[in-house]
């Protein structure tokens, strides 16, 4: 029976098999891809429609090397077999290696090899020896159509995910692609039990804010954004930010969706909301008032509702959203 796999230090509401176990999400034009359809081929093998088409896979690969370190969660949490990923810069939100904390020691222990990134090493990947390639068509770490087509005279390669979709259908598309619906879905169903009980613990007394604390100010993460769904999933009502803001000066700039920016001069413009720290450098809540003292008229602060979640929250997937959602338990609860 397959087995919903956890992060190595949760205690999860189902059943985990005896071998228990981090951006951004591309673009690309063909919208087949939002909904991978497979088919059972000749000689032990399937084909996966993309994002840049069709490409016949092995039915049951035994090697995959994920080219994108913010695919590597999916394919781990589905049980697919990792042998090798692409990670980003070591730092706050990875272990030495490169891996997101979140899932890094469950990569370590499955014997995962790091590889160069996040721009993708051809030579590494080929060193690997894979007989399946994965990568990510939205985001940072994203594999451009040229970097397809080289990848693709190493091996069979498909590229998933394409404009900024939560973890949880980007889990759907994964899960169609290589033949793991049934776990796919025993994921979703573990992620509504995990809302759902989390929400009945939380106070929903006061709105809620969570944010980042940037060298020019706040990050404030929307409704659009992945932690904004997690935030409504769980019930909690998120504070209306004024309609001025936007994320012009943000990586990424004009058209996102995801943050706006706040400076230190209106953080009156919380109102009474709890706030909610993502502290991608491990900042103590103290550490925020001496880098914005105008935080010290702010109601939270006054009235003890200011928490920090961990940097976990700045990438959510499924082992990052269940830490985030038992720390908010913690804090609101």
């Amino acid at each position: 029976m397959k087995r919903i796999p956890s992060h190595p230090t949760l205690v999860t509401s189902v059943a985990t098999a005896a071998a228990a176990l981090l951006l951004l999400t591309a673009c690309g034009t063909d919208s087949s891809s939002d909904d991978p359809t497979d088919t059972a081929g000749d000689g032990g093998t399937r084909t996966v429609s993309h994002v840049y088409g069709e490409t016949e896979i092995p039915a049951d690969p035994t090697s995959v090397v994920s080219v994108s370190v913010t695919s590597t969660a999916t394919l781990l949490s589905l049980d697919v077999p990792v042998t090798a990923s692409s990670t980003t810069s070591p730092g706050p939100l990875t272990d030495d290696n490169g891996f997101f904390s979140q899932w890094a020691d469950l990569a370590v222990e499955r014997e995962v090899e790091p590889l160069p990134g996040p721009e993708v090493s051809l030579e590494a990947v080929g060193a690997a020896g894979p007989d399946l390639i994965v990568g990510n068509g939205f985001g940072a770490d994203s594999v451009d159509e040229s970097t397809y087509e080289q990848l693709s005279e190493i091996a069979p390669t498909v590229v998933l995910g394409e404009g900024d979709v939560p973890w949880t259908e980007l889990t759907e598309q994964y899960g169609d692609a290589f033949d793991r619906q049934d776990l796919a879905a025993e994921i979703a169903q573990a992620y509504e039990e995990l809302v759902t009980e989390s929400s009945e613990a939380l106070s929903h007394e006061n709105d809620v804010v969570m944010l980042t604390g940037t060298p020019d100010g706040f990050n404030v993460f929307t409704p659009a954004s992945a932690q904004g769904k997690l935030l409504a999933d769980l019930g909690l009502t998120q504070h209306e930010m004024p309609e001025d803001l936007t994320a012009d000066g943000a990586q990424g700039g004009a058209g996102r969706t995801d943050i706006v920016q706040l400076s230190p001069e209106r953080a009156s413009d919380f109102d009474d909301s709890t706030l909610l720290f993502v502290n991608m450098q491990g900042e103590e809540i103290t550490d925020y008032v001496e880098s914005y003292p105008t935080l010290e008229n702010v109601p939270a602060y006054e009235d003890d509702r200011v928490f920090t979640v961990g940097a976990e929250g700045f990438r959510l997937d499924y082992y990052s959203s269940r830490l985030i959602s038992e720390r908010l338990v913690e804090h609101l609860g």
